[in-house]
């Protein structure tokens, strides 16, 4: 949530271009927060896929697969079809990464110790 309001306030000071002090320590601010997120995420999303049954990791594997495949193609051929002289491959290829992390494994950083795992 905080990621969220921070984003918006941080569209706002950029659109207006507000040039102030205080704006651009809040910009500085939301572009170490931003830093971190995107690689705190994936750490504690690994860490604690650790603790996940053999079972468990094998059926989300297989699901962040699919829907990475999915999601590049269905990017790929919208491309293709929309612009087919501007394709960006790597582009398409990392918001489907994205898309499919996010999807299988969002619920995987908030285990609990112990307790989620039983259930």
């Amino acid at each position: 949530m905080l990621f969220l309001i921070g984003t918006i306030i941080a569209l706002f000071i950029v659109y207006k271009q507000i040039d102030s002090r205080i704006a651009f320590k809040f910009l500085i601010g939301y572009l170490f927060l931003a830093i971190f997120m995107v690689l705190y995420i994936p750490c504690i999303t690994i860490v604690n896929s650790r603790r996940l049954k053999w079972l468990e990791l094998k059926k989300r594997l297989i699901k962040f697969i699919t829907l990475l495949l999915l999601f590049a193609s269905i990017n790929y051929i919208l491309d293709w079809i929309l612009r087919p002289l501007n394709v960006n491959l790597i582009k398409n290829i990392s918001v489907a990464l994205g898309l499919a992390f996010g999807i299988s494994f969002i619920d995987v950083i908030f285990l609990k110790k112990g307790r989620d795992l039983e259930e």
